[in-house]
């Protein structure tokens, strides 16, 4: 590869291939305007206790391509409407997301239950960047299209976001 770029410099009219091939290598996007799946969290309730002693210190993670967005850490209260903006970068088509709530601890971060599935605590879909459609749950949304989930186990919260598409 960097013989290819050596070349390149020695000719400047090979400049362009070699730093397309170069793109390509690396993993950059090559010409074509990158697109980002965007979740917002509007609200979520915690249904129970989080933290035996002391109020949950709550954030979200959404994880996509191998990457991992986070928001802030919100304290005090039970319920919050934080509109939290978890933005990735996602290839054109089908992408599977994960999104998780959780409770920031000093030792472990604990899960908490947003999956109406038993033993299953955190979310996971796919977002079709192409038709703008998420699917994985009971039914198919749009973006835009406000979907809320509850847990049922232990350690519970009730949340309620958006997916959006972004080019």
């Amino acid at each position: 590869m960097f013989g290819v770029i050596y070349a390149a410099v020695r000719k400047p009219l090979a400049c362009v291939a070699a730093v397309a091939a170069f793109a390509a290598v690396a993993g950059a996007p090559s010409g074509a305007a990158a697109e980002q799946v965007i979740i917002t969290v509007k609200k979520f309730h915690a249904l129970d206790k989080a933290d035996e002693l002391s109020a949950g210190d709550f954030f979200a993670r959404m994880r996509l391509g191998g990457k991992a967005a986070f928001s802030p850490v919100l304290t005090g209260q039970e319920e919050f409407s934080p509109n939290w903006k978890l933005t990735l970068p996602a290839k054109s088509g089908k992408n599977d997301v994960n999104l998780s709530l959780i409770d920031k601890d000093v030792s472990v971060d604990d899960p908490i239950d947003i999956n109406r599935l038993p033993n299953k605590r955190d979310l996971d879909f796919t977002v079709n960047t192409k038709t703008c459609r998420i699917e994985g749950f009971a039914e198919t949304y749009k973006c835009g299209q406000t979907i809320t989930r509850a847990g049922s186990e232990t350690k519970k919260a009730s949340i309620s976001f958006t997916v959006d598409v972004a080019k």
